[in-house]
C-alpha cells in the first residue's frame, strides 16, 4: 500500500498561548471561585513546559466541509486521480457531524463520488491509523484498489466538544480534566492510498482497557453502557474530558514498548512522526528510551494536538518541505484514549 496523495489544511485562526489564556479568562471570570489569575499563571506555565506555542482554530462561521473538500482535491491531484477512480472513502476523525449516517457519505456526495463505498471509523486519535490498517486489509483481499481517508477536527467551533465547556472553569480543580483542550488545534487532512503489494505497512498495537474513562466525550445514555466512573461527563454530555497527567503516567511503558517494535527497521528509518498529543520533552524522553530519540519529529509546538489528523498532517508537512522523500522508509507513533498505542512503518 502506498500514499499517492496527502494534504493537510489547518484552520484559519491562529491562537497563541496568550489567546488561550484570554479565552479562559473571559469565560471563567463570571463564576470562578478562587484566584483566577493564579490559575491562569499555572496554565501558562504548563503550556510553556510542554512545548505548546501556537495552534489553529476554525473561525466562527467557518465550515469544516470546505477545507475537507480542498484537502481531498489536493490529494487527488497529487495522485493523478479522478473522484470516480476512488473505490472506498473512509471518514476517520475525533470530531464528526452525524451519528447517522456516516460522515463519509456527505463528503462523497460533495465530491460527486456517486459510486464510492463509504463508512466511518471512530477510535479517538487512533482513527486514521485504524483506517489505514483496515484499508490495507481490503487491498490485500483485492476488494478495493484506491481509497481516500478524510478527517476534519473541529474541537473549537462554538458548541464543539472542547469549546466553551473546557474554557469555563469554576475552580482550579477543573484544570486537571480541562487542560488538554488548551493544547489542541483544528484542521483537515486527506490521504489517497493505492494498493501496492510490494510496499506493505507494518502495524503494532498495545492497549490498556482499564484506563478508558480517563479521556472521554460521553453521549446521552453512556451510564448504561459502561462501568460506573466519576471521571466521565465532568464537562457535560458531548464535551471533552481528559485527565491528561494520568493518561501520560499510564501510557509511558506502553508507548516505549510499542515504539521498540520498529527496531527491525531502525537502520533505515530517518523520521518517526509522533502523535501531537502532549509534552514534547516527555515524549522525546520516551523516544530516547526506545532508541529512536534522534529521529522523532514533532509538529505539536506549531499546530497543537490535531487528534486523528496529527499523523497525516505530519507526513504532509514534511513531504511538502522536502524533508521526507519518495522511496524513504519512515515510522509513526500514536497514543489514543481507550487506552491504545501504536507504531507503524512504511515506505513513502
Amino acid at each position: 500500500m502506498r500514499i499517492d496523495g496527502i494534504s493537510f489544511i489547518p484552520a484559519s485562526r491562529k491562537m497563541t498561548n496568550s489567546d488561550i489564556l484570554e479565552e479562559i479568562r473571559q469565560l471563567s471570570e463570571p463564576g470562578f471561585k478562587g484566584d483566577l489569575q493564579q490559575a491562569l499563571n499555572y496554565i501558562q506555565w504548563m503550556l510553556e513546559e510542554i512545548g505548546s506555542r501556537t495552534r489553529y482554530w476554525f473561525s466562527e462561521g467557518e465550515r469544516p466541509l470546505e477545507p475537507m473538500l480542498k484537502a481531498c482535491n489536493e490529494a487527488l491531484e497529487q495522485a493523478g486521480c479522478r473522484p470516480n477512480d476512488v473505490d472506498l472513502l473512509i471518514y476517520a476523525g475525533n470530531c464528526r457531524g452525524f451519528m447517522e449516517p456516516a460522515d463519509a457519505y456527505f463528503i462523497a456526495h460533495a465530491l460527486g463520488m456517486n459510486n464510492v463505498h463509504c463508512f466511518d471509523i471512530l477510535d479517538a486519535c487512533m482513527a486514521w491509523t485504524r483506517a489505514c490498517d483496515v484499508t490495507q486489509g481490503f487491498f490485500q483481499s483485492g476488494r478495493y484498489r484506491t481509497a481516500l481517508i478524510v478527517n476534519a477536527e473541529s474541537f473549537y467551533l462554538p458548541g464543539g466538544v472542547a469549546y466553551p465547556s473546557n474554557f469555563t472553569l469554576e475552580s482550579t480543580r477543573d484544570i486537571a480534566y480541562c487542560f488538554s483542550a488548551y493544547c489542541g488545534g483544528d484542521g483537515t487532512t486527506a490521504t489517497l492510498l493505492r494498493a501496492d503489494p510490494d510496499r506493505p505497512w507494518t502495524f503494532n498495537y498495545l492497549s490498556d482497557k482499564g484506563t478508558a474513562d480517563l479521556c472521554t466525550i460521553p453521549l446521552a445514555g453512556h451510564a448504561g453502557r459502561a462501568m460506573p466512573s466519576e471521571r466521565i461527563g465532568l464537562n457535560g454530555l458531548g464535551a471533552f474530558t481528559s485527565f491528561s497527567s494520568q493518561v501520560f503516567n499510564h501510557a509511558h511503558p506502553f508507548m516505549v514498548d510499542v515504539l521498540r517494535k520498529l527496531e527491525p527497521f531502525r537502520d533505515s528509518i530517518r523520521h518517526v512522526f509522533a502523535h501531537t498529543g502532549g509534552s514534547v520533552p516527555i515524549i522525546q524522553s520516551w523516544a530516547e528510551e526506545a532508541g529512536f530519540g534522534d529521529c522523532v519529529r514533532f509538529i505539536y509546538p506549531e499546530y497543537g494536538n490535531l487528534g486523528a489528523a496529527s499523523i497525516p498532517a505530519s507526513i504532509a508537512l514534511h513531504a511538502q518541505d522536502g524533508s521526507l522523500s519518495r522511496g524513504e522508509r519512515f515510522g509513526f507513533w500514536m497514543g489514543s484514549s481507550g487506552m491504545s498505542v501504536a507504531s507503524a512503518s512504511l515506505v513513502y
